[in-house]
């Protein structure tokens, strides 16, 4: 078994020893294990405060640039788990969830939490993915 740590440059959080995600090798199938990411720019601003659907479509973009990086797309994510600082917001963003992965959408879980790391943040996605070479 091959790990690396991946890291786009399009995603920057301001948190020392944060890894953006960890890359498993074994054979030709990569498990890509996504750290919780949230609604940040490449700056590290956060977007679209008190707006959880802009938040989504945020996190979710920051997901598939992830993914980019190590050869895959969103349609090889298999599970989500996401956190939401109020479960009022699930189906705003479960609606996102469902614009971007269609009919056939990843393993998840929701989570209500009573708040992220930074207070501005409504929302954050751990993932999942399974790329085959």
């Amino acid at each position: 078994m091959v790990r690396r740590i991946v890291t786009s440059r399009d995603y920057h959080v301001p948190v020392l020893g944060f890894s953006q995600a960890v890359i498993s090798s074994v054979g030709t199938v990569d498990t890509l294990y996504v750290s919780g990411l949230t609604a940040r720019k490449d700056d590290g601003e956060i977007v679209c405060v008190g707006d959880p659907t802009g938040q989504a479509r945020q996190v979710l973009k920051s997901l598939a640039l992830i993914l980019a990086e190590v050869g895959g797309d969103l349609d090889d994510v298999v599970r989500i788990v996401t956190y939401l600082v109020n479960m009022e917001h699930h189906e705003a963003v479960h609606a996102v969830r469902r614009e971007v992965f269609g009919d056939e959408p990843p393993a998840s879980s929701s989570v209500e939490v009573s708040r992220l790391f930074h207070l501005d943040q409504l929302i954050e996605i751990e993932a999942t993915a399974i790329i085959y070479r």
